[in-house]
């Protein structure tokens, strides 16, 4: 039976941080109390047209999914597991920020049957915490992951971010190791990058924010490989790590472009070779599934070349690589025919690997990810 991943956005925030280009929104309880009921009328609309689909992974993102109740992502998982063919050993995270969650809401979320917690912790230091516009202390993202541990979550994750404005590498070692001594089993560890339409953008071209020369930056991407896969934590994708056994499987999905339902405020889907995504606004969107049952704003049908240039893309961001046989199987073309012209530059220059089935990025490409990658989207 085909799998599938599915995806809930929750899109309020108790403030967007000046990074973040998510959909996210100032928290309004008014609306969000409107929104669950179309999150679930979207459930009851898709549900019969997937049916034959088995249901791998579920992921509650944002925004801030723990700020609505307890009650309600109760209901909004019940419906997911009441309407869709969820898989025995299904993957269901919530992604929690630390100033956000009691005790006793980890408690009815791990009980409603919530399995991984992904808790954004992005700094164990204060100032930079401040310079990122987290609401959240020191101390209550200690608070916050001991708690989901006494809650029984015994799969955590931890988002860090690295090359911040006057970050040092030395300052970076000591949040890597904090973050080891809560033995997570898994990380994600991403460098900051500056979006447009964000304050730190704005802030950027006004000469008000400036990160870390590239060659600093690059020492911080590799001393993370090193300390964190020392401590049990193998690097599987570019920005993430985790013990043997707890990859993210609803990200493995989205790498491997596998087939995805997103519900809620721009959530983007993936389903029989078409993409298409929810309208952003959280109040329209409510107002088109109450009319029509669901919020689509855009559609798009990959061109086969394209299909095949998203599938390198998303591909090589996995530290095994591509399975060439697969590729061959999905598209029906030869791989060397395809990018046998991309390929050869590539190895002579020793940014990539060809070893039998598998075309992976070495580990000087993994520096150079984003200019490899754009070869074979030309």
């Amino acid at each position: 039976m085909p799998t599938l991943g599915i995806y809930l956005h929750i899109p309020y925030c108790l403030h967007k941080c000046g990074y973040c280009d998510f959909n996210s929104h100032p928290e309004n309880r008014e609306e969000s109390e409107v929104y669950v009921p179309a999150l679930l009328s979207e459930i009851d609309y898709y549900a019969p047209r997937l049916a034959g689909k088995m249901v791998s992974t579920v992921f509650f993102g944002g925004g801030t999914p723990t700020l609505l109740p307890p009650a309600s992502l109760d209901i909004i998982l019940g419906s997911v597991k009441n309407h869709f063919n969820l898989s025995s050993d299904c993957e269901i995270t919530i992604e929690a920020n630390p100033a956000t969650v009691e005790r006793e809401t980890l408690e009815q979320i791990r009980s409603s049957g919530f399995n991984r917690i992904s808790i954004g912790v992005q700094s164990f230091d204060a100032e930079e915490l401040k310079l990122l516009e987290r609401v959240h202390n020191e101390e209550e993202i200690h608070t916050t992951i001991g708690r989901a541990r006494l809650a029984g979550f015994d799969n955590l994750s931890l988002d860090l971010m690295f090359g911040l404005p006057g970050q040092s590498p030395v300052k970076w070692k000591s949040h890597l190791r904090q973050a080891l001594e809560k033995k997570p089993d898994h990380i994600s560890a991403y460098s900051l990058t500056i979006e447009p339409a964000t304050s730190f953008f704005k802030l950027q071209e006004r000469g008000l924010l400036q990160l870390p020369p590239e060659e600093i930056q690059l020492e911080m991407f590799q001393d993370t490989i090193e300390i964190l896969q020392s401590a049990g934590c193998q690097q599987y994708e570019i920005s993430n790590y985790a013990q043997p056994g707890f990859e993210s499987r609803h990200n493995l999905n989205y790498w491997d472009n596998g087939e995805y339902l997103g519900l809620g405020a721009g959530a983007s889907s993936y389903l029989n070779g078409e993409r298409f995504k929810n309208t952003l606004l959280p109040s329209r969107y409510i107002r088109e599934v109450q009319t029509q049952g669901s919020a689509v704003e855009s559609t798009e049908t990959l061109a086969p070349l394209n299909a095949m240039g998203e599938t390198i893309m998303l591909g090589l961001r996995r530290l095994n690589g591509i399975a060439i046989e697969d590729f061959e199987n999905r598209f029906q073309i030869s791989f060397k025919n395809v990018y046998g012209k991309v390929i050869d530059p590539l190895l002579n220059e020793g940014l990539i690997t060809l070893n039998q089935n598998h075309m992976a990025l070495s580990r000087k490409g993994l520096n150079l990810a984003d200019s490899v990658i754009l070869k074979f989207m030309a």
